[in-house]
């Protein structure tokens, strides 16, 4: 079963507020020359429950205390039309709160107010006003907040910039230092147009999204987004296909790939036993439905992350597939840590235990994956809200390339309404958040928008200046409310054609052929990260000596022609490594990057550094004559620093062999893998497990209910492949839902 990636209720409150009729109270104007001018908000005009209190904390001895419903206005009159900032001195009763801002009827996002009992200053920046009168409208949104004063100052010289354009990971491959160099060139001069693929097994197909903007613009996304959730995903997940696709993207499409990371973990953690497969229903993302530590996540010798640790090397063994190709990947895992904003309202388990929690555990993936899991194929990039203390949950330069920002600015929360998400077109730039962001994080990183509902207009996003990076609208989920790309409520046809056509945007087929590629750009030098010093037992003497750097081995293996009576086929795989190395790689086969396979192997060498492996290729159709062996890990586990340390080696011989055999078993009913005379979702499931973990499910599986011969004949269902694949599974499901009539 497949995690639905779907967006979470109450995702970036961000609302388009009422505009109200009636006097004001309070007028004034400001220059470019001025000082900031302040506005008193007990002097706006009020409505709802929203009363005017008497504070000797506030500066003009009086505030609004905003508790249930209602707006407040304010009108400000400016000599010229420009970025103006606005700061709000403010505070949320008992914790962090939002409520909904509008500039002129349109909105400028959430207004994140921190918790406290002494007036806080937040910023929003690059508010474009227009010359003469504006509005400014607070209409509640979450939470009782109370309001001091406002002050309002020109921001005339307004500069898009990123200081850091090169990537953090100083190994990283020359395809992806290319890539970042591509980004920055592009940064704030041009957005890049991105589309997220829906999940496999949803309510249509994987290209659906892409084929509907073909054929509305005549373009496809510079960007697509992927997940690896659920293939990674120790519980249930399986090959979804992500990496094929990731190939076929880049390599044949000459696409840019994002890929970001809903993992999830047992509901009952304490009580989970790690190995032990769980139906996705008793497996969350979410921060309230499990009891699994972040923190202990990011702790060697942990249950959290022993599982944890799982997931993630299941995950390096894809990105070094895609390395080996020469494919970067924009990585954004770990998103939307900060929720709702404050310490205790993430969404997702990652973000349940707070900031601190959550940086240590970024910082522990980050390491591992390109430390000791050897990933340098990888552009971090990092979710970001704008409220108060959203920089408490940044893990710092060192550790980020792009911070992102996640755009749900179409889903509102109303009092007439009942506080209920209700939907309304919203294709502001939100320049505000984007200039929110760059200030915060001193204009170290560029910055984009991540995901997204409505991606703006090209007339919004250039006279607000917003330089957002990329967009990468969400997936159509299904119905209305979720529908984020086709569904006018969010992007209409007419702004969809505009924004792929103009010449702002950038699209798949106006990506340069070079990419990848980049003149100027330096390969990474091993001997300045890698060189360790080691003491000696002379106190006075050291060691300087520079660590082995694993290189990925391939070897081309000629396939003999098929004896009549071969029932199969296996790879004897002969390597010399250090002794007891984990070693492992796959077997590949195809004949273009779109239908290229593999068949994964790994084995422990014994103590004199021998290892042979035998390999299955029932996978592999006849009609190959070749095949690669590709040698993707060698490594050696130092107990004392809790690493992996990488180790030289050597493929010896690789040879195919065919298993000549005696009686062929005839399927007695095909599609019943569990052989209990019937065909039904058990026997999918039964087919998965067998290919998911032979040991304990395939024909010599160690599990009572293992796959038998007889049930491996009555699943091989699929007449394309000879042998039992994913693809029977497929072909089951297919014919359980009357999409096929027999097998």
């Amino acid at each position: 079963m497949k995690t639905r990636l779907m967006k979470k209720a109450g995702a970036a409150i961000m609302s388009a507020a009422m505009l109200l009729n009636g006097a004001v109270y309070s007028t004034s104007t400001v220059t470019a020359a001025d000082a900031p001018l302040k506005y008193e908000f007990e002097d706006a005009k009020v409505t709802g429950t929203i009363t005017v209190e008497k504070d000797s904390n506030a500066s003009g001895g009086s505030a609004l205390k905003m508790t249930d419903s209602g707006s407040i206005e304010l009108k400000v009159t400016v000599d010229k039309q420009g970025p103006y900032k606005l700061t709000f001195y403010v505070f949320g009763i008992g914790t962090d709160k939002q409520q909904n801002l509008s500039i002129n009827g349109v909105t400028q996002g959430a207004l994140g107010i921190p918790e406290g009992s002494d007036y806080k200053a937040v910023t929003l920046s690059s508010i474009m006003l227009k010359k003469g009168e504006n509005t400014i409208t607070i209409d509640k949104s979450w939470g009782w907040s109370q309001f001091d004063y406002l002050e309002v100052s020109s921001m005339d010289n307004l500069t898009i910039k990123a200081n850091q354009t090169t990537p953090v990971d100083q190994l990283a491959t020359v395809e992806t230092q290319s890539l970042m160099a591509y980004l920055a060139e592009n940064y704030g001069k041009h957005i890049i147009s991105g589309q997220q693929e829906i999940y496999s097994g949803g309510p249509h197909g994987l290209e659906t999204e892409f084929e509907y903007l073909k054929n509305t613009t005549g373009h496809y996304p510079a960007i697509r987004g992927f997940d690896y959730g659920n293939f990674c995903c120790p519980l249930y997940g399986s090959d979804d296909g992500s990496t094929d696709r990731i190939i076929d993207w880049v390599k044949n499409k000459g696409g840019i790939a994002t890929a970001s990371y809903h993992i999830n973990v047992p509901k009952d953690f304490a009580n989970y036993k790690i190995g032990t497969k769980l139906d996705w229903s008793l497996s969350t993302y979410g921060a309230k439905d499990t009891d699994f530590s972040p923190s202990k996540a990011a702790t060697p010798g942990t249950k959290e992350n022993e599982y944890y640790l799982s997931t993630l090397k299941t995950l390096a063994k894809e990105f070094n597939k895609l390395e080996a190709q020469g494919i970067p990947v924009i990585w954004r895992p770990l998103h939307e840590a900060e929720g709702g904003g404050g310490e205790k309202e993430s969404w997702f388990w990652w973000g349940r235990e707070g900031s601190e929690a959550y940086k240590k555990l970024w910082i522990y993936t980050y390491k591992t994956l390109t430390g000791d899991l050897k990933c340098h194929n990888l552009i971090w990039e990092w979710n970001s809200y704008n409220y108060a203390n959203s920089t408490n949950w940044y893990p710092g330069d060192a550790y980020v390339d792009i911070i992102g920002y996640d755009k749900y600015n179409c889903t509102v929360y109303l009092e007439e309404n009942g506080w209920q998400p209700s939907l309304r077109h919203d294709d502001s730039a939100i320049s505000s958040t984007f200039y929110g962001i760059m200030d915060k994080y001193n204009s170290q990183k560029m910055i984009a928008m991540a995901e997204n509902d409505c991606f703006s207009t090209v007339d919004n996003l250039t006279s607000e200046n917003a330089g957002w990076l990329y967009f990468c609208t969400w997936y159509d989920g299904g119905s209305d409310n979720i529908n984020f790309l086709s569904n006018p409520v969010f992007n209409t046809k007419e702004d969809t054609i505009a924004m792929y056509q103009s010449e702002y945007c950038i699209t798949l087929d106006e990506l340069p052929k070079d990419l990848y590629s980049k003149e100027g750009i330096t390969p990474p030098d091993p001997s300045k990260t890698t060189t360790t010093t080691t003491t000696t037992s002379d106190p006075n003497a050291t060691t300087t000596t520079t660590a082995y750097k694993f290189e990925i081995q391939k070897k081309t293996v000629s396939i003999p022609e098929k004896p009549d009576n071969a029932i199969g086929k296996e790879m004897v795989i002969d390597i010399t490594g250090a002794p007891s190395a984990s070693i492992g790689g796959a077997i590949g086969f195809g004949t273009t990057a779109d239908d290229w396979k593999n068949i994964e192997w790994k084995g422990n060498a014994d103590k004199d550094g021998k290892l042979e492996v035998v390999v299955d290729l029932a996978d592999m159709p006849d009609t190959f004559k070749t095949c690669e062996v590709h040698v993707w890990w060698s490594n050696v586990w130092n107990a004392a620093t809790e690493k992996a340390i990488d180790k030289d080696y050597k493929i010896d011989s690789c040879e195919v062999k065919y298993l000549i055999g005696g009686d062929v078993i005839e399927a007695t009913k095909l599609g019943d893998a569990n052989c209990d005379d019937g065909v039904d979702m058990a026997d999918v499931v039964m087919v998965m497990q067998a290919l998911a973990n032979p040991n304990k499910y395939g024909m010599k599986g160690t599990d009572e209910h293992h796959i038998t011969e007889q049930g491996l004949a009555n699943a091989d269902v699929d007449t394309s492949v000879k042998g039992v694949t994913s693809n029977d599974a497929l072909k089951i499901q297919e014919f359980l839902l009357g999409k096929i009539k027999a097998l």
